[in-house]
């Protein structure tokens, strides 16, 4: 039986995703290449074609809590094939870029990382006044603590101590890691309630969905079935596996510190050039650094078959920046003679001052900045394997309820 729908367009959110990168999205007829070309697409749920016309129509609530905007990795195949050059990939990432926004907790946060004028203020004074407060309250502190805390022999510990360092940032990345969980809660409810009015049952468990989601991530499989921008998966791969090592040592540089005395073990940080941990942190700087230099020059090539924003050349050049001058910080570790002061002892602590500034911007603002889309893609990722959107179903093999639902969504 049809039924009648009640379309309500929200134009400023057609504006907002146009001025986001998707500018040509007025040029898309509904020829269907792009989901015809697209080899994420599946028979279960097309996309980009009915996420193009919902653009069109300005219909923000079906689409900040569609998961399919999300299963593109904007490889551009669409845009590269589109006889209109509508550039559906483009569309696509503004449309996602618009979810964080919508999601996110706070809103003004996601909104506002993300335009170039509040840069200054948001990636550099903000950080700087708090790091710069935490400094003045190091004396009153020190004085509340153990005596046993206040013995550090590292190098930037006469600086910054490292209590007083791992307190800072965990206060703050603990905040944001809570806004960051309300945000994807309710990304979650917004694509379960989509998917309820459809009348789908979910096809599969959450631990399976979470698994196969883990798996393809670790891989990035899916990069691989680009043809137009398949160079991105090293980059990407590069870049993922750098990142996650600089945080497995951090966490284990912070247990060797303080955990492990306290079980009667030596600590043995700060680390040596040789310890393992060491080179697994001197490696994955190696990988960050390569992957986003890699990734600024494919993004710099490739500009005819896809569009780069303001709210992915600042994720990029961020990243690169962190890895920068955490080389630069470590080398002047070593060149500075701890005995006697000098203007190259204070240049390492200036250097390491904004390195620390770059990776406040870089893990706190995550739930509002294109980092959040390593969570929300795999959400949706998890979702879709829960959902069965994922499931190849060829003609006449669709699951019960699919025909309503590609009917909704068409």
């Amino acid at each position: 039986m049809s039924q009648a729908l009640l379309l309500q367009p929200d134009r400023t959110f057609v504006e907002d995703v146009i001025a986001s990168g998707g500018g040509d999205l007025k040029k898309c007829y509904q020829c269907a290449t792009c989901s015809v070309v697209c080899e994420l697409s599946n028979a279960r749920a097309p996309f980009p074609r009915k996420e193009m016309i919902w653009a069109q129509w300005g219909l923000k609530d079906r689409l900040v809590s569609d998961p399919d905007a999300w299963l593109c990795h904007q490889c551009n195949d669409c845009s590269t094939r589109c006889p209109r050059g509508a550039r559906p990939g483009d569309v696509l990432a503004a449309v996602r870029q618009k979810s964080v926004e919508h999601h996110a907790v706070p809103k003004f946060l996601a909104r506002s990382v993300n335009q170039v004028r509040f840069f200054p203020l948001l990636l550099l004074l903000v950080p700087a006044v708090l790091l710069a407060a935490a400094l003045l309250l190091r004396g009153p502190l020190e004085g509340m603590l153990p005596p046993g805390e206040l013995h550090e022999s590292a190098f930037y510990a006469d600086f910054f101590p490292h209590w007083l360092l791992i307190g800072f940032f965990s206060s703050f990345t603990a905040l944001s890691f809570v806004g960051l969980m309300l945000g994807l809660l309710r990304f979650w409810r917004g694509m379960a309630g989509a998917d309820k009015a459809a009348g789908d049952e979910p096809a599969m468990g959450v631990v399976s969905s979470v698994v196969r989601t883990v798996k393809s991530v670790l891989l990035h499989d899916r990069f691989g079935k680009c043809t137009d921008k398949a160079s991105r998966r090293s980059s990407h791969l590069m870049a993922f596996y750098g990142f996650l090592a600089l945080f497995i040592v951090t966490v284990w540089a912070t247990i060797d510190l303080y955990l492990l005395p306290m079980l009667g073990v030596e600590s043995v940080y700060p680390f040596n050039l040789l310890h393992p941990m060491k080179i697994v942190a001197n490696v994955g700087g190696a990988l960050l650094l390569i992957g986003c230099a890699k990734a600024i020059s494919d993004r710099s090539k490739s500009r005819e078959s896809g569009s780069s924003t303001s709210f992915d050349w600042t994720f990029v050049w961020l990243l690169l920046a962190v890895a920068i001058t955490g080389f630069v910080t470590e080398a002047l570790r070593f060149m500075v003679d701890p005995a006697q002061r000098s203007v190259l002892e204070y240049t390492a602590y200036s250097i390491y001052f904004v390195h620390l500034i770059l990776v406040f911007g870089l893990l706190v603002y995550l739930p509002y900045s294109k980092f959040a889309h390593i969570f929300y893609r795999t959400v949706a990722m998890i979702y879709a394997e829960y959902s069965g959107r994922t499931l190849k179903t060829g003609a006449g093999e669709l699951p019960a309820g699919a025909e309503r639902k590609l009917v909704a969504e068409s």
